[in-house]
């Protein structure tokens, strides 16, 4: 028998109490009520939605990017998709701790970190959206770097009055707010949290103007993060007062307004330039060869009537100046702000009512190049980011699509048009396939002891490049519009080979660098017979780049109109279609208000003459080309007569004066 203390239950009050206390509980917990569990309910629903609203920044970066470049990020290998995530993951955690802060019940931090969120979603997303809305790429490091005001960059400079560039901003700031609301809404800050979340707001803007994006070619980073990497390299560029390295670039145009002008060309007839890059006059067809022996045999054969210009010179061996000579016909000497003020081709042939267009395989990213054409009224626009967003930062889409594009599109032009198709794979590092490469042997390798077959290489990007201008000219040719086109071919400057001790471009005025391949095929009847004699008598006739702005305007039929006397007057050149050459001295620089030089350099030309110096120089070097084509035999200064004075005169600096340090040069205003 079991002894029971006298006060103690026993096993029956102890199974009682037991059998009492359990129902008791389910009583407590039914004490909720239907009431209670709905509100544990909404407050289970109001945390999943307040994970959704700090979640939403991310997924509204996700969405517009897949809706922008799909197919870009589909092309994206294995770790690169992987980088992408990371992206996304520190999207998250950047926006998502500004909108918990933000989402206090009251406070400073609750207004400050909202206006901030507010700011920063709005400017980076906006101005991506728009920015890839007009170049089908994302505003970079490399879009921004040689900006020299932080505020322009902050908006690429871009033209945002224009509607459908204005409505990515106005979305991105509807979101913003949209998505502050959504988060105060329905985000219940913690205690612990609450108090730590302000201390990591100074710790993510740290992440994200720091951490690596990858913004070039591949671009596998998501917008938001690009944007704050290519600002903060802006701001840090701009901050560095020892940085006197040189940096100017274009910066955008802001035209004098053209008035209309009437176009009365001699004859009926459109207008086509084709621009080449880097080409060589020497490894070029210039005038028809029935062997095609040279590197451009595909254009050779496609205009066998064309018209040589043997002796054509540029003013210069740097792109973006070469594109202004070409394009505005004014001296590359004039102030900075002149030439970011002149019209260019574009501009004159809209005002005359022509159609207009320009397509190029450059990436206009690079170095600024999209501001100097962002303006021009075109009715079909493309650039490399167009044709490719993985186009090369320096050799830019690949010529083919370039011409494809142009033959999708050619047919769209009204007639007269004036039209122009820019190449670029010339350029380095060059466009090479070796299915494609006839010279041999070829190595891409620039060692001296190479020299030869890196010449090879080159020719055979030259050769490849050249496929795609020849398919583009036999199309124009074989269509009603092109048999009523006058084409012009040139390039932008030439390619040296160590010719006097340089390779590339930029560095010199040697012919290496600025003899440059251009001829005019003009089909029967759109030439007055007096413009063809006067373009076939400057076949041997030393001709220069700012010759081409006026021949243009004259094919335009707008050379002699009143209302361009003003414009003329900035002009030194002659249009080919009329006898009157270019004879007095033309300035010779790849130092301009458009483009700082690397390696500063400057002459001048009149004739065969030739004066030209570089910045190590103690004076300048006279060339007979009649006589020394190869330039390999210095005259000295007074065999050149005035021509040495005359570049003093322009340059206001003396040879061998500058180095080292290369300081820094007032323009002009």
């Amino acid at each position: 028998m079991t002894d029971v203390t006298e006060g103690s239950p026993g096993p029956a009050a102890t199974t009682a109490t037991a059998a009492t206390t359990k129902p008791g509980k389910r009583k407590a917990k039914k004490q909720l009520g239907p009431a209670g569990q709905r509100r544990k309910q909404r407050r289970r629903r109001r945390r999943w939605i307040g994970f959704l609203a700090l979640l939403t920044p991310m997924l509204w970066v996700l969405a517009t990017d897949l809706l922008r470049r799909h197919d870009h990020l589909l092309r994206l290998d294995r770790w690169h998709r992987l980088g992408y995530l990371a992206g996304l993951c520190e999207s998250f955690v950047f926006w998502a701790v500004l909108l918990y802060v933000a989402s206090r019940a009251r406070g400073v931090f609750r207004v400050a970190v909202g206006g901030l969120f507010v700011l920063l979603f709005s400017v980076a997303l906006g101005v991506e959206g728009a920015f890839h809305r007009q170049w089908n790429t994302y505003l970079t490091l490399d879009g921004q770097i040689h900006s020299k005001s932080v505020a322009h960059s902050l908006y690429g400079y871009l033209p945002l009055a224009r509607p459908s560039l204005l409505f990515e901003v106005v979305l991105a700031i509807a979101a913003s707010i949209g998505m502050l609301v959504f988060a105060r809404r329905f985000v219940r800050p913690r205690r612990i949290p609450r108090l730590v979340a302000p201390i990591l707001v100074p710790a993510v803007l740290v992440l994200a103007v720091k951490t690596p994006v990858s913004y070039r070619v591949v671009m596998s980073s998501p917008p938001d993060l690009l944007y704050f990497h290519g600002v903060t390299a802006t701001v840090k560029e701009n901050l560095d007062l020892t940085n006197d390295s040189p940096d100017l670039r274009v910066e955008r145009r802001r035209p004098e307004p053209v008035p209309k002008l009437s176009a009365k060309p001699k004859r009926p007839r459109n207008v086509l330039l084709v621009l080449q890059e880097s080409q060589r006059a020497d490894v070029s067809c210039v005038a028809y060869d029935p062997a095609g022996d040279c590197a451009t045999p595909f254009s050779n054969e496609a205009v066998p009537n064309r018209m040589p210009l043997h002796e054509m010179h540029a003013h210069d061996s740097t792109t973006a100046i070469s594109i202004s000579n070409i394009w505005s016909g004014v001296r590359p000497t004039e102030p900075r702000a002149v030439l970011h003020s002149v019209p260019l081709l574009w501009e004159y042939a809209a005002a005359a009512g022509w159609d207009t267009a320009y397509w190029t395989s450059q990436n206009l990213i690079f170095g600024n190049a999209r501001l100097y054409v962002q303006d021009i009224p075109a009715s079909h626009f493309a650039v490399a980011t167009h044709l490719d967003t993985m186009a090369d930062l320096d050799a830019g889409a690949y010529d083919a699509l370039l011409t494809e594009r142009v033959i999708e599109e050619f047919g769209e032009l009204e007639e007269p048009f004036f039209a122009v198709v820019h190449y670029s794979n010339v350029h380095y590092p060059y466009v090479y396939d070796e299915k494609h490469a006839p010279f041999q042997p070829a190595v891409f390798k620039n060692a001296p002891e190479l020299n030869d077959q890196f010449l090879n290489y080159y020719k055979n990007v030259v050769y490849l490049s050249d496929m795609a201008v020849g398919k583009l000219l036999r199309h124009v040719r074989e269509t009603d519009k092109g048999a009523r086109t006058v084409v012009v071919y040139t390039s932008d400057h030439g390619e040296s080979f160590r010719e006097h001790w340089q390779m590339g471009h930029t560095s010199s005025l040697y012919e290496e660098e600025i003899r440059v391949p251009t001829w005019i095929d003009a089909p029967a009847g759109t030439l007055a017979p007096e413009e063809e004699a006067s373009i076939r008598a400057a076949e041997h006739a030393y001709v220069y780049h700012l010759d081409l702005a006026p021949t243009f305007l004259d094919l335009l039929g707008v050379w002699d109109d009143p209302a361009l006397v003003p414009f003329r007057r900035r002009m030194i050149g002659h249009p080919l279609t009329r006898p009157e050459r270019t004879i007095e001295p033309v300035p010779l620089t790849n130092c301009t208000g458009v483009w700082e030089c690397a390696f500063r350099n400057w002459g001048a030309m009149q004739g065969p003459l030739k004066v030209q110096a570089r910045e190590w120089d103690a004076e300048y070097h006279c060339f007979d080309l009649r006589t020394d084509p190869d330039e390999e035999k210095n005259l000295g200064e007074a065999a050149c007569g005035s021509l040495p004075l005359f570049a003093r005169s322009l340059y206001h600096v003396m040879p061998n004066v500058t180095p080292p340090g290369r300081p820094k040069v007032n323009w002009g205003k």
